[in-house]
């Protein structure tokens, strides 16, 4: 794999710690000032912000890095777990959402156990468990595939310090916090996509190209 120069780790890394210091100044601005701001935001955030913060993982490290080496391998089927979000989230949020927020509950176990009792919510809270230690799995070696190739470091580094960073800023703001600070995060990651896509396509020349020098497999 092709490392970056001297100059280059400096220029990156320097412009990391900028907007480090810089969202941690924000966070700290929006931070959580009681236990309802740090668990559920106090129900003040608009629609739109919430919105963000749901669809921020979709567009992440696991979903960018991740989506883009199973294309590598696997070819264009790898935009089925894309897909799939962007079917999923209007039909959670037309059927689900509502009567999600109508129970009072600030998690979807509390729901359940209003609903179908307490068995039933131990049984979806394991599950559910299972389900977030995979995402989070996902989340921290993602980025630290990135962290490792432009540091140089070793995976289990890179994913430590993943780790340790997604957990201050949490610790730091809650979920107001974190939510509001997405909507930055977010925004630099789409254009950062959108640049990466023009420089691609610049660089091969469209999708035509691409096409006919890729494997057949990789368009079925």
């Amino acid at each position: 794999m092709k490392q970056f120069s001297a100059e280059g780790m400096v220029i990156i890394v320097g412009i990391v710690i900028a907007y480090i210091l810089f969202t941690t100044w924000l966070t700290w601005r929006l931070r959580s000032k009681n236990s309802g701001d740090f668990m559920a935001g106090s129900n003040v955030m608009p629609a739109f912000v919430v919105g963000v913060m749901l669809m921020s993982e979709y567009i992440g490290a696991k979903s960018t890095i991740g989506t883009a080496q199973a294309a590598f391998e696997d070819g264009f089927a790898a935009s089925w777990s894309v897909i799939g979000a962007a079917i999923g989230f209007p039909l959670f949020g037309f059927l689900l959402v509502k009567r999600i927020y109508n129970t009072g509950k600030i998690t979807i176990s509390g729901a359940i156990a209003e609903r179908y009792g307490n068995s039933t919510k131990n049984i979806i809270s394991i599950i559910m468990i299972y389900a977030l230690l995979l995402v989070n799995v996902g989340n921290y070696v993602s980025g630290a595939a990135a962290i490792s190739t432009v540091l140089n470091l070793d995976l289990t580094t890179a994913a430590v310090i993943t780790a340790l960073v997604s957990t201050f800023y949490f610790m730091f703001g809650g979920m107001k916090g974190i939510a509001w600070v997405t909507l930055l995060h977010s925004g630099l990651k789409y254009i950062g996509i959108l640049v990466i896509l023009g420089v691609a396509l610049h660089m091969t020349g469209g999708v035509s190209p691409m096409i006919k020098e890729m494997p057949h497999f990789y368009w079925t």
